[in-house]
C-alpha cells in the first residue's frame, strides 16, 4: 500500500513515542515523534530565558526548525534527542503545547509530514486534530504509577538522575494540564481504539499494534477489490435526482465558453453556468479554467422532466456553495501558512470592520486596522483567527503592515555595520536607557554612552530630540549606540586650546599622599606629584594648601592614549640651589628666619640652611634660643654638611667660633715666647 497514515495518542509516559518507533522499524513506517517537537520548542524557550506562562514571548517559534527524523529530534540542525528528555523540559513542553502560536506552527509541519507514504505519528491530538483523518486511530495508555517505572529506568539507560516520586508526580501534573488545556486537550478521538498496556510487555503492545495496522489495511484493500458488477451496478442512472442533492459530474462539454454539460450519472446532463460556478468578477469564461474529463462537485439546484422526452429535460447545477468552502479551505490554509490575503472593506461597524474575500465574510477588529483605512477599498490582511464549525475568520491588516515594517527594517539592518554614524530622534528616555528611533529601527542608547561624564540622562535627552550616534554593536535586531562616541572629550577640547609647557591654574580638589589633583578644566583634572610641587625635596606641600586652594602650574605632559595630564608648580619657579656653590668648613654670613626647637633656620647663599641648638655657641643647650638670638640677626658660620640635590646646608655657629679663638692663639704664640708649661696651660682649649 502507498499510503497508510496511523495516530498515536495517550498520555505522558505511555510510552507512544518508543512503540510508534519500534513499530515503524519493523513495518517499514516514518516515524514522527510530536512531543520530541514540543520539547524542543521548550527547550529554545529556556535557553532564551522567555517565560514559560507568556505566550506573547512565543514569536520567536516563526523563526526556529524543528525536524524529527531517523528517530533524532533536530533543533534548529543540532541533534536535541538526549537534552530534551530531561523533568525540566518535560514540564515546559506542557506548557508550550499549550499555546495557540506554538501549535499553529508544529501543525504545519506535523501534516506535511503524513501527506505520503506510510507514516506513523504519536503525539497528544493526532487522532483529534492533526490527522483526524488516520486510517488508524489509537489511543494508547497505562496507569500513572506504571508509567513513571517506565519513565525512571528509561531515565536511568539515558544517564539521567531522577527519582519516582518526582516523575510520578510531574506525570500526574502533566496528565491534568494536557487534558483540561483551552487548545486541543488529551481525549480519545472519534473512532480511536483504545490500547490498555499497564499489564502488557513491549513485544505484546507491538504485537498487538501491528495486528491492528494489519487488519485495517487488509479491510481497506478488501473495500478497493469490488467487482466489475458492482462499480457498473455504481453507475446506474439515478431517477430520483432531486434539488438540494450533492453530485459529482464529469465534464463532457463546453458550450459557449460560459457553459459546461456534466455527466452526473442521471436522466440528462447537469447544466452549469459561469454565474453558477464562482462569483469572481475577474473569471469572464471556462476556457482555459476547466477542461474535458475535470470532475466537479455541484449542488442540484432545479431539474425539469420532458413529459418523456430526455431532449427536453433539465438538471440546472451550482458550485458556489463548494465554492465557498474551497474559499474557506484557502483562508485556513492562509491562517496555517502565514500567508496574505487581499479583501474588500465593505462596512464599519462598532466594534470594528467588515470585509468580504471571495463571498466570503471575515471581520476586522479596530484594534488591526491600518489608520487611514478606507471602506468600500482593498487591503492586505492576514487571519489571525479562524473557526471552522461557524466558518468565521477575523484578520488583521496591521499584522501585514507590522510584517512589512519587521522586512524593511531587517534590511535597513543589514546595511548598517558597526561604527557607522547615524541620524535619529529620541522617542523615550528613562532613567538608564534611551529608545532612538532611526527610520525603521529602533536603537538604544545606555546611560553610560550619553555623554562621557556621569549625568541624569532625563535631564540631557528629551522625547522628539534630533540626535547623532555611532553603532556600537547589534543585538537581537537592535542596535546598542553611543552619543558621547562622537563628543569630543573634557581632554580632546582642553588639549585644542593648551599645549606642553603652558601656564594654567588648578583648583586643589582632592589631596593623597604623593600628589594633588587639580581641576584644570570642566570635567578634567591634572595631576601635580609631590616631587613638581617644590624644588625643595622637603616641602611638605600639606602645610601650604587646602582643598579649594588655585595653584598656578605649567603643563608638562599630555598622554593622547590615557587622555591624562601631569602639572609642575616648581616648573615655574627658578631653583636656587643651581647658583649655590659651598663646601664643608667654608664659613658663611647668615641671617637668621626663624628660630625652633631645633635649632635656627637661616639665611645663606640666597638658600635656607639650618643650625642645629648643638651647634649654637649657647653652653646651656636647655635654655631657649630665644633669650640669646632674634630673628634678622647676622652671624657667621661655617659649613658642616652641604648636599645640592637634597637641598641640605647644614652650619655651625659653634666651630666658627672655636676657629676663631685657635687664630687667636695661634697670633699670640707667634708674639710671644712661651714654656711649655705655658702651651700645656691652652691644650684643652687647642683641642676643641
Amino acid at each position: 500500500m502507498d499510503k497508510f497514515v496511523v495516530a498515536i495518542d495517550g498520555p505522558a509516559g505511555s510510552g507512544k513515542s518508543s512503540i510508534s518507533s519500534l513499530v515503524a522499524e519493523r513495518e517499514g513506517f516514518t516515524h514522527i515523534d510530536t512531543g520530541a517537537m514540543y520539547r524542543a520548542v521548550a527547550l529554545e524557550a529556556i535557553n532564551r530565558k522567555v517565560n514559560l506562562e507568556d505566550e506573547n514571548e512565543f514569536g520567536f517559534v516563526k523563526d526556529i526548525e524543528v525536524l524529527y527524523k531517523d528517530g533524532k529530534t533536530y533543533l534548529n540542525g543540532k541533534d536535541v534527542s538526549k537534552e530534551i528528555r530531561t523533568p525540566e523540559i518535560s514540564s515546559g513542553a506542557s506548557l508550550v503545547s499549550k499555546y495557540k502560536i506554538v501549535r499553529d506552527r508544529m501543525l504545519i509541519f506535523q501534516r506535511k509530514s503524513a501527506e505520503n507514504g506510510k507514516v506513523i505519528m504519536d503525539g497528544r491530538d493526532i487522532g483529534t486534530i492533526v490527522l483526524p483523518n488516520a486510517d488508524l486511530k489509537i489511543f494508547l495508555t497505562a496507569k500513572a504509577d506504571e508509567r513513571a517505572r517506565r519513565r525512571l529506568k528509561e531515565n536511568k539507560e539515558k544517564g539521567i538522575e531522577s527519582d519516582f516520586e518526582t516523575i510520578l508526580h510531574e506525570i500526574k501534573v502533566r496528565d491534568y494540564n494536557d487534558s483540561h488545556r483551552a487548545i486541543a486537550p488529551l481525549k480519545i478521538a472519534e473512532g480511536a481504539i483504545l490500547v490498555d498496556t499497564t499489564h502488557m510487555t513491549i513485544d505484546e503492545v507491538i504485537d498487538h499494534i501491528i495486528k491492528l495496522i494489519n487488519e485495517k489495511r487488509n479491510k481497506n484493500m478488501a473495500n478497493k477489490e469490488s467487482s466489475f458488477e458492482e462499480l457498473l451496478n455504481s453507475y446506474d442512472i439515478k431517477q430520483n435526482i432531486k434539488p438540494g442533492d450533492i453530485v459529482e459530474g464529469t465534464v463532457v462539454q463546453i458550450r459557449d465558453d460560459k457553459t459546461l454539460l456534466l455527466d452526473i450519472h442521471s436522466f440528462t446532463e447537469g447544466t452549469l453556468h459561469l454565474n453558477y460556478y464562482t462569483k469572481d468578477p475577474s473569471i469572464l469564461s471556462f476556457k482555459g479554467l476547466v477542461k474535458i474529463g475535470d470532475k466537479i462537485n455541484c449542488k442540484v439546484t432545479k431539474v425539469e422532466y420532458g413529459q418523456g422526452r430526455l431532449d427536453h429535460s433539465l438538471i440546472m447545477l451550482s458550485r458556489l456553495d463548494e465554492e465557498k468552502n474551497e474559499t474557506f479551505k484557502k483562508i485556513i490554509d492562509a491562517k496555517e501558512q502565514n500567508t496574505i490575503l487581499n479583501v474588500y472593506v465593505a462596512k464599519e461597524v462598532n466594534s470594528g470592520y467588515l470585509c468580504s474575500y471571495a463571498g466570503i465574510e471575515l471581520f476586522m477588529p479596530k484594534s488591526q486596522a491600518i489608520k487611514d483605512l478606507a471602506v468600500k477599498s482593498n487591503v492586505d490582511v492576514k487571519v489571525i483567527e479562524v473557526e471552522e464549525s461557524r466558518r468565521r475568520a477575523v484578520v488583521s491588516a496591521k499584522a501585514v503592515e507590522h510584517e512589512k515594517y519587521i522586512e524593511e527594517r531587517d534590511k535597513e539592518l543589514e546595511k548598517i555595520n558597526v561604527g557607522d554614524v547615524l541620524e535619529g530622534t529620541i522617542t523615550k528616555v528613562e532613567k538608564y536607557i534611551a529608545f532612538v528611533k532611526i527610520s525603521n529601527i529602533v536603537g538604544v542608547i545606555k546611560a553610560r554612552d550619553v555623554c562621557h561624564e556621569f549625568v541624569d540622562i532625563t535631564t540631557v535627552l528629551h522625547v522628539g530630540d534630533p540626535v547623532k550616534v555611532q553603532v556600537l554593536s547589534k543585538e537581537n535586531g537592535k542596535l546598542v549606540l553611543s552619543r558621547k562616541a562622537l563628543i569630543k572629550t573634557a581632554y580632546q577640547l582642553f588639549k585644542e586650546n593648551h599645549k606642553v609647557s603652558d601656564k594654567i591654574k588648578g583648583k586643589v580638589t582632592n589631596k593623597q599622599p604623593g600628589y594633588l589633583l587639580l581641576e584644570i578644566a570642566p570635567n578634567l583634572k591634572g595631576l601635580l606629584h609631590q616631587s613638581e610641587y617644590s624644588w625643595n625635596p622637603n616641602d611638605n606641600y600639606n602645610n601650604n594648601v587646602v582643598i579649594g586652594d588655585e595653584v598656578e602650574v605649567a603643563i608638562i605632559s599630555m598622554n593622547d592614549e590615557k587622555e591624562n595630564i601631569r602639572l609642575s608648580r616648581k616648573a615655574l619657579m627658578d631653583n636656587p640651589w643651581d647658583k649655590v656653590e659651598t663646601s664643608i668648613g667654608e664659613v658663611l654670613d647668615v641671617k637668621i628666619k626663624e628660630i625652633n626647637k631645633l635649632g635656627l633656620v637661616v639665611e645663606a647663599l640666597g638658600v635656607d640652611g639650618i643650625i642645629p641648638t648643638s651647634e649654637t655657641n649657647v653652653e646651656d643647650t636647655r635654655r631657649d634660643l630665644a633669650e640669646y638670638f632674634a630673628v634678622g640677626d647676622e652671624a657667621k658660620a661655617v659649613v658642616v654638611e652641604f648636599n645640592k640635590k637634597e637641598w641640605k646646608l647644614k652650619l655651625s655657629i659653634r666651630k666658627f667660633a672655636n676657629k676663631e679663638e685657635r687664630k687667636k692663639i695661634e697670633k699670640y704664640l707667634q708674639n710671644e715666647d712661651v714654656t711649655s708649661s705655658i702651651g700645656d696651660q691652652f691644650e684643652d682649649v687647642l683641642k676643641k
